[in-house]
């Protein structure tokens, strides 16, 4: 019997250190996901939204999707405006600083990310489409948008 246990703990252990299985990626092609993001909450010194924009893209390229078959929208509203304005109009939204995102913001367009903003929104903070960083687009509402992407099959991804 302590032979026995003695086993049982030994091949416990070794099963236990094996690396575990990656799950790989399913779908390859026509990859579609839209972003909400509601916060202009900071990872890593830009917008959270553009951070896990620039990772998911870098981690289908690393699997050899090509980024013509990756479709990301990233629809901005509420306080998630000011990740997207310039540094004027975030001082007047009530941001201390300037906006750190300008450098990701061109890299993810320039990949084919679209960058959305709700209008109303805009609208509501007082914002004007001059104030806007290079490449955003405006939608005239965010839930519109959102429910347009996610009725063509986006998978939809929440950042608050």
């Amino acid at each position: 019997m302590k032979h026995l246990l003695t086993a049982l703990i030994a091949f416990t252990l070794t099963a236990t250190a094996a690396e575990p299985e990656v799950i790989p990626i399913q779908v390859r092609e026509n990859l579609r996901i839209v972003y909400q993001v509601t916060d202009d909450t900071l990872h890593e010194g830009v917008n959270k939204g553009l951070f896990y924009a620039r990772k998911l893209i870098n981690t289908y390229q690393k699997h050899g999707i090509v980024p013509e078959q990756v479709h990301l929208h990233l629809v901005y509203h509420g306080t998630g405006i000011a990740a997207v304005v310039k540094d004027e109009a975030r001082k007047r939204l009530g941001a201390e600083a300037a906006n750190p995102n300008a450098e990701i913001l061109a890299e993810l367009v320039k990949r084919g990310v679209q960058v959305e903003l709700c209008e109303n929104t805009m609208q509501q903070k007082g914002v004007k489409p001059s104030e806007l960083m290079p490449g955003v687009k405006l939608v005239v509402g965010a839930f519109p948008r959102l429910i347009d992407l996610q009725l063509q099959g986006f998978a939809y991804i929440k950042f608050e």
